[in-house]
């Protein structure tokens, strides 16, 4: 035995034993994940449906993009016709799903290969999320944690959202890349393994180049190096150095991969552009150049010069594109805010929620808020790095949670971070109240008390109520409704907001209105329709030379198009009535109400 020993066994032996328990768990997490969300999945094999629609957004960019359309050609050509619109999504994300679509084409059809990658995509990325919230929590503490994560991770029902089955949009993948970029950040706090600090920043280019959502917790990383700066001075010249090799590389290679040309030089407040580019480099320099004097500074000499290059770096801002320093959704138009932006749940603030779903509410922030008190407590009771590292985890998710009560969708991103502290701080108060017990009696305290605390746990624990005219809204949205619309030639409909995409994605037609902020023009001309009288109404869409209206009725929630003008063409529509300019196409069965303007000349003959 002590020979064997002596060669390392025993080394390697507790290592192997911990690798197969949590391959183990990971495996029987998703298991769990599968077995959930099954009856979903069916629906996506069987029917094809997107049940969000960025999703089938989505879909329709992969799909022109694999029938040719060019790389740098961003427009989605069939929205608001004749123009099409500049979409604010890169081709990053279109590459893995255009690369899935056509390997399942070799042994599907087009159609069956697109559900499989549907299917295949989310899966992938949630086993990839699972394994990386355990990794974060090895990083910052032991085996036991790394375990209960992946447990956590799974109870926080990644599967029911932004990784449920058909889900092709590219918040999973910025889920994923900000969990990876952020335990790498950590291990690169060690100035052992500064060279993590490059990888870093080459995944913060890439998410960067794919939406700006991790913003604000890329900014709390970032902001953690010229701390650094000060507090070590010349001991964090390598961290400041590497950090910036990595980005100086591969912010500019992303930038040329994925901005064309001619928008080089163009500042956009909700899509990687000029104003982030410059930024990047100003910031970035302004930290070699702070690695580079680190030795030759103070204490206070290096906070003066820390503070000067922050400030240079915001002035690059306010220098290009001063109206980014706000709301990056500041130029939608007023009235498409009222009527579509402030009924959408996940962009609307957390607390606005409590008076109708209180249970929700109390679900989705108390995990967070736990694991962002475990954190705090952790920081107090370390020294050195791990000090280090559970305050900058606190630090971004903090960050995460302020945004998320801003947008409670930023939920989804700082949610499986904060398992990581969370399960820390399960498997210390397991081990303290169970210490003489057995490993098997403690580690069912550990899930037992993991589930409690979950978000699914709470939320099991305080039901709330459900949109009541969700599933009317859903069945308008089901591709059997939409098929027989598919069946008329090519035309440009008027519909709801939240038709639009669907509409793109099962259908020939073009639409002027779909759920997307640059879509000021086409967004205004339907509900500016909507919202006229009905002779108002016939004269904008005569000009806009829309051929076909699409109603989906809501019998117990009327529209917001309906209810904001009592007169006008939407409630005309939702009482089941129409202008004598509409006629009744009459189509197989589907719940849609679908019109034809009817041709001048025939009117005028009537």
């Amino acid at each position: 035995m002590s020979a064997f020993a002596a060669r390392g066994g025993l080394a390697h032996a507790k290592p192997l034993s911990e690798r197969g328990a949590f391959i183990a768990t990971l495996v029987f997490s998703l298991f769990v994940a599968v077995a959930l969300s099954f009856p979903r999945a069916e629906i996506v094999w069987r029917t094809g449906a997107f049940f969000d629609s960025d999703d089938a957004m989505r879909a329709v960019q992969v799909r022109d993009f694999l029938a040719g359309q060019k790389w740098f050609d961003l427009f989605a050509h069939r929205l608001d016709p004749p123009y099409g619109l500049p979409m604010h999504w890169s081709r990053v994300v279109d590459v893995p799903l255009a690369g899935l679509n056509l390997f399942f084409m070799h042994f599907l059809s087009p159609e069956y290969a697109e559900r499989a990658t549907r299917l295949v995509f989310p899966f992938a990325l949630l086993g990839l999320l699972l394994a990386l919230i355990g990794w974060l929590a090895s990083i910052l503490s032991n085996a036991a944690a790394r375990l209960t994560a992946v447990w956590l991770a799974l109870l926080s029902g990644a599967m029911f959202l932004q990784f449920a089955p058909g889900r092709i949009d590219h918040h999973a993948p910025q889920i994923v890349t900000l969990a990876a970029t952020l335990g790498l950040f950590l291990q690169g706090l060690d100035p052992r393994r500064a060279a993590r600090l490059a990888v870093a920043a080459a995944l913060m280019a890439l998410s960067i180049s794919i939406s700006l959502e991790n913003l604000p917790f890329f900014v709390m990383m970032i902001a953690a190096l010229p701390l650094l700066f000060v507090s070590d001075g010349e001991a964090a010249h390598a961290q400041l150095l590497w950090f910036s090799a990595g980005a100086l590389g591969a912010f500019p290679l992303l930038y040329a991969a994925t901005v064309p040309p001619a928008g080089y030089f163009t500042s956009a407040c909700d899509a990687f552009s000029f104003v982030h580019l410059a930024a990047t480099l100003v910031g970035v320099i302004a930290l070699t150049a702070l690695a580079l004097f680190a030795s030759r500074l103070a204490t206070r000499a290096r906070f003066i010069a820390a503070a000067f290059a922050g400030a240079v770096t915001l002035a690059s801002v306010n220098l290009i594109a001063p109206h980014c320093l706000g709301d990056p959704l500041g130029g939608l138009d007023p009235l498409l805010r009222d009527l579509w932006l402030s009924h959408v749940v996940e962009a609307k603030p957390l607390l606005s929620l409590y008076a109708t779903a209180p249970g929700a509410v109390f679900a989705t922030a108390v995990p967070v808020g736990l694991g962002l008190f475990a954190a705090l407590f952790f920081a107090f009771r370390a020294h050195g790095v791990a000090r280090r590292r559970w305050l900058l985890l606190a630090a971004c998710v903090a960050a995460g949670f302020a945004a998320g009560l801003w947008q409670m969708r930023v939920f989804t991103s700082v949610t499986p971070l904060a398992m990581a502290p969370l399960a820390a701080a399960i498997v210390a108060a397991a081990n303290r109240l169970s210490a003489d017990v057995s490993s098997a009696l403690r580690a069912a305290l550990i899930a037992s008390l993991a589930a409690f605390v979950s978000p699914i746990g709470l939320a099991l624990a305080l039901p709330s109520p459900e949109d009541p005219d969700a599933g009317a809204e859903r069945a308008c949205l089901a591709p059997d409704v939409l098929a027989p619309l598919a069946e008329l030639p090519a035309s440009r409909v008027v519909a709801s907001f939240d038709l639009g995409a669907h509409i793109l994605a099962h259908t020939p037609h073009s639409v002027f209105a779909a759920p997307y902020h640059r879509d000021n023009h086409g967004n205004r001309i339907s509900a500016d329709a909507f919202l006229a009288p009905p002779d108002k109404a016939e004269a904008l869409l005569r000009a806009a030379d829309a051929q076909l209206v699409v109603w989906c009725p809501r019998a117990k929630a009327p529209s917001a198009l309906a209810t904001a003008a009592p007169d006008g063409l939407a409630a005309m529509l939702a009482r089941g009535e129409a202008p004598a300019w509409l006629e009744p196409v009459k189509l197989g069965h589907t719940s849609l109400l679908v019109f034809a303007l009817r041709p001048v000349e025939k009117m005028s003959v009537n």
